[in-house]
């Protein structure tokens, strides 16, 4: 049997006749009309082609409540656990309070200098070849993988400090960031530098 689809017939010429010595309809519909949902009529049985797969929509970024910016709300997308987004707000609010405190300078300000600096240039991915050992290939990160990573590290750093209070945590780390040390800055650090070693592995991608 053969089934004939109605997209087909409209790209490919071939499928829009039946072949010349087809004889009588039912003849025909032996040959061009199969469904295993409807009965054999006498016209042809059209069906739709899906698509495997849809396009994801791009999404950008919102602001948050009281500064407006979508910088903050991403840190606080990245700070939140188990859906608790208030208590994430309560964080950062806290910490950008303290960084007011200690630098008497606009928090937001600190918190851009912050992850601009974290922010990495180059990375190391993991490849495997067919032998099976592992290589590490340096690549370039675009400019909004960049920025998750940084506010990764961040947040990683800000958790390796000693001391139980997050908001007094990140704080710190956000300064030291702005600054140029901090355990965020020596991650990026040690990234540049494993990059910089496997240099020459650079055409494996």
């Amino acid at each position: 049997m053969k089934v004939v689809c109605t997209a087909w017939r409209e790209i490919f010429p071939i499928f829009r006749d039946p072949p010349y010595n087809m004889g009588s309809k039912s003849q025909k519909n032996k040959w061009f009309v199969f469904s295993p949902y409807k009965k054999k009529t006498d016209s042809w049985t059209s069906f739709t082609l899906m698509s495997r797969r849809g396009t994801a929509e791009k999404r950008t970024a919102k602001s948050d409540p009281i500064f407006r910016n979508r910088l903050v709300n991403m840190v606080v997308n990245r700070i939140m656990k188990d859906g608790k987004k208030s208590l994430a707000y309560q964080i950062l609010y806290r910490a950008v309070k303290k960084i007011q405190q200690k630098t008497e300078t606009n928090p937001l300000l600190v918190l851009r200098q912050a992850i601009r600096r974290v922010t990495p240039n180059i990375g190391v991915k993991t490849r495997r070849n067919k032998k099976g050992s592992t290589r590490k290939v340096p690549i370039e990160i675009g400019s909004k993988q960049g920025r998750a990573l940084a506010i990764r590290w961040l947040l990683e750093a800000s958790q390796k400090r000693p001391g139980r209070n997050m908001a007094f945590k990140l704080s710190s780390e956000l300064v030291d960031a702005a600054k140029g040390s901090g355990g965020a800055i020596r991650k990026k650090e040690a990234t540049h530098r494993m990059a910089e070693a496997n240099r020459a592995l650079a055409h494996f991608r």
